[in-house]
């Protein structure tokens, strides 16, 4: 990412080639990481299954490097099976058990139908998901494969606040279920699985240590019902670490947080976003710990003595994780002007859907490149000045801010210059991505 960063020739080579904006990607840090996270297992001698989160990029290239690197994979959707599915068919024996698991928030029964035939893990939501599951096995007949499923936990609010979840059950709903299979011989449980979307605090070691501990009684209690449990997945989440310098973050911080007294609005002396925005969903942009250094920590020698004792092979599902480093998104700057207010505006060949989750904004600075660096001879500019001012993009809606933060250029930006943004191959490229005026996908270039 730094490399390109710095060389503008090719950056403006890109660009006229794909077009704007294009995605810039490489699967060598997707080999890295994942490599990271098998040789701290391997040193807490837990045995480990990484899922890659197929959400996380849309493109074929990162499925293929994950069964190089013999790792599993979690869909969320019909279209993610059966592109995994065709891609496993066309590939050597996967070595690893239980390739796919299925994690779909919505589950139709086209999709569950799917799965069943293919042997693909259900992981189960509610009691209406069991029942679609049971009726399609009744509409396959006698001659459907025997159904495999993983029940999917809520953990406690009085155990964890502060951890709101519309997924999952929690345990005794579970278990109420999995008494319920007892005597069905036509479904198997073969695993408990969770899943957080974590505030700030809640990246600790510590935090994910209880989450497990509180999980491995309701793995023995789905076992005593007589199910042959052989799983815990602990979902995805891992850290990622965006910046170099944590005061950074916490100067962010100190400025960015709205205050109760002004209803959720920043205070005066604190215009960071469009409108005054208030930040209130955000990902942490800096953390103390890489994805493997964190779960070096979770897996101390009480909790891989405990995972072991109980013969289970723990599963993860990361997305951002396995792709950090995997990718950036480059824009061509088409103009610059003042709206009423004299804030500039800065227009970009592209959309807000093109670098965006569902979060409230991305928090990486992005990278100004300038078009004079490109050219064999220096072109006029006209704004060489320090200056501030909002990222917008090609929908034609007041709201159509790329980034909902300010941001100060110390040496100006101007029309044909060009923006990088870091590391944007897990979800932000695609997560959100739209065709809306017919606008063109952005193109996917591996390097």
């Amino acid at each position: 990412m730094t490399q390109l960063a710095a060389d503008a020739d090719r950056v403006k080579q890109l660009i006229e080639f794909h077009g704007s904006p294009v995605n810039v990607l490489s699967i060598a840090p997707m080999r890295s990481n994942i490599n990271d996270l098998q040789k701290v297992a391997e040193r807490a001698n837990v045995p480990l299954q990484i899922h890659f989160a197929r959400k996380a990029n849309k493109c074929a290239e990162f499925v293929r490097t994950g069964l190089l690197e013999s790792i599993g994979f979690d869909v969320a959707s019909e279209s993610e099976l059966e592109e995994i599915l065709d891609e496993l068919h066309g590939s050597p024996q996967h070595s690893s058990e239980d390739p796919i698991l299925c994690t779909a928030a919505v589950k139709p029964a086209s999709l569950i139908r799917s799965c069943v035939l293919n042997d693909v893990v259900l992981v189960i939501d509610n009691e209406d998901e069991l029942a679609t599951l049971r009726e399609t096995l009744a509409d396959l007949g006698r001659t459907a494969p025997k159904a495999r499923i993983a029940f999917r936990l809520q953990h406690c609010p009085n155990k964890f606040p502060g951890l709101p979840s519309r997924f999952g059950m929690p345990t005794d709903e579970l278990t109420l279920l999995a008494k319920s299979i007892g005597a069905d011989a036509r479904i198997q449980v073969v695993g408990i699985h969770f899943h957080v979307q974590r505030s700030h605090e809640q990246f600790a070691p510590s935090f994910t240590r209880a989450l497990v501990e509180d999980a491995l009684p309701v793995v023995d209690r789905v076992r005593e019902l007589g199910h042959a449990i052989a799983w815990l997945d602990i979902g995805g989440g891992f850290p990622v670490n965006y910046l170099r310098d944590q005061m950074q973050w916490k100067r962010f911080l100190t400025k960015a947080l709205a205050s109760v007294e002004t209803n959720g609005r920043f205070a005066s002396d604190r215009k960071l976003t469009w409108n005054q925005r208030p930040l209130t969903d955000i990902d942490p942009a800096w953390q103390p710990l890489s994805a493997a250094n964190w779960l070096r920590e979770v897996l101390t020698p009480s909790l891989a003595n405990e995972i072991n004792r109980r013969e289970l092979i723990l599963k993860c599902e990361p997305g951002r994780a396995v792709l950090d480093g995997c990718g950036v998104t480059i824009a061509e700057v088409l103009f610059v002007k003042r709206d009423q207010n004299r804030n500039h505006l800065i227009g970009l060949m592209m959309n807000s859907s093109q670098c965006q989750t569902t979060r409230d904004d991305f928090l990486v600075d992005p990278i100004v490149i300038s078009a004079s660096n490109a050219l064999a001879e220096q072109t006029e500019k006209t704004d060489h000045a320090e200056m501030e001012g909002y990222f917008i993009g090609g929908y034609c809606t007041e709201s159509e801010y790329l980034m909902q933060r300010k941001f100060r250029f110390p040496n100006g930006i101007s029309r044909g210059d060009f923006v990088l943004i870091p590391n944007t191959a897990a979800y932000q490229m695609h997560f959100a991505e739209s065709r809306a005026h017919q606008m063109p996908l952005a193109e996917n270039v591996f390097i």
